[in-house]
């Protein structure tokens, strides 16, 4: 079964984190690619023309950190879900909350984590990358100055 490609998992939330992910298309379509992202109006049409699955999105409104914890809780039996029927041996993720619980039960499971610091960080740490640094097993930064915040991440240039 040498002509078998591997599997990745990119996970990641919609706007920009979507964004950045989509421009790695030449790199990932090379594998067996599951991309994962938060349901919205403007993710749906994705599903025409990628491999995708789609998580429960963010909230908003009043109840925003309530629904934040919800989705948290939502997302990681998502995840177990996708996980046990994609089988990835890599995720690469460009971040945020969404990728969370994918990373942290990826691990968990044996599988290697990528974490790609969203390109809009250039002197500033972020909540969920804070959280996933310590295991990760690659942490890329996508400025020179984030070298300094994330000691032991990689900077490569950026992903545009």
């Amino acid at each position: 079964m040498r002509d078998q490609k591997r599997k990745i998992l990119l996970v990641c939330s919609d706007g920009g984190h979507l964004a950045q992910i989509l421009e790695l298309k030449e790199l990932f379509e090379n594998y067996d690619y599951l991309l994962v992202t938060e349901k919205a109006p403007s993710t749906l049409p994705l599903a025409k023309h990628y491999n995708v699955k789609f998580v429960h999105a963010r909230p908003e409104g009043k109840n925003r950190k309530l629904g934040f914890y919800l989705s948290l809780l939502i997302n990681s039996f998502t995840s177990l879900r996708i996980f046990l029927s994609h089988r990835p041996k890599v995720i690469i993720t460009t971040g945020s909350h969404t990728a969370v619980p994918f990373c942290l039960l990826g691990k968990l499971m044996g599988i290697k984590v990528v974490w790609i610091l969203s390109y809009a960080r250039i002197n500033s740490k972020a909540a969920s990358a804070n959280l996933i640094y310590p295991i990760a097993d690659r942490f890329l930064v996508q400025w020179p100055t984030m070298k300094n915040l994330y000691k032991d991440s990689i900077y490569m240039g950026s992903i545009y």
